[in-house]
């Protein structure tokens, strides 16, 4: 999990480096930084599935809500994949390798929410994880969890009713409602991961 001490790169609004600073100056002052998302999905009985975490509810941020299984900052000396692969190795005990993960773009996010100030040029991967699926080892969060692809798609149109989520073996969990979940990924599901997977 990164620290308020880590070091990130800053950019100006038309993205030349500037320098570098705190990660806890970048979001008291919303200074423009480069993060990295990875999506991850399955292929199970003809169904395809998407997998999140629930945050953990001793985060200063948006604590329990739902969120991306693996997201993090760049340290200024890692390439996008190496970061991906260094915080899914840490958040999920997930070895992935650089050359089967796939960026499929990128997306500007901006948040702001009384003390938090997020402004962040997103670097997007997606990763299909093959059946069986792994054993996966959980850091900084309460639980791994799947939904199911074409429910989320219907279901984050209007975020009314109740989304069924399952544990990594199928057993139904819970019904999730939209109190349940972080929503600033939804226009990067919907304008940058779902086109993609779609035409897996």
């Amino acid at each position: 999990m990164h620290t308020k001490d880590d070091i990130v790169k800053i950019y100006d609004d038309m993205f030349n480096l500037i320098g570098t600073e705190k990660w806890s100056v970048v979001h008291e002052k919303g200074l423009l930084h480069q993060v990295v998302h990875l999506w991850i999905y399955s292929k199970e009985d003809q169904k395809k599935w998407l997998f999140f975490v629930q945050r953990s509810k001793t985060r200063e941020d948006f604590p329990g809500l739902y969120d991306l299984p693996v997201s993090g900052h760049i340290d200024p000396e890692e390439t996008f994949s190496h970061a991906v692969v260094t915080l899914t190795e840490k958040r999920l005990g997930l070895k992935l390798f650089p050359e089967f993960l796939k960026h499929v773009g990128n997306i500007r996010q901006v948040i702001d929410q009384g003390d938090y100030h997020d402004n962040a040029f997103c670097q997007v991967y997606v990763k299909k994880i093959e059946l069986p699926v792994p054993e996966f080892e959980i850091q900084d969060a309460e639980m791994l969890f799947k939904v199911e692809f074409n429910a989320f798609c219907d279901w984050l149109s209007n975020h009314e009713g109740k989304l069924p989520i399952y544990a990594t073996d199928g057993t139904f969990l819970k019904d999730s409602t939209a109190d349940d979940w972080w929503w600033p990924r939804k226009d990067e599901f919907i304008n940058v991961v779902k086109p993609f997977i779609d035409a897996q």
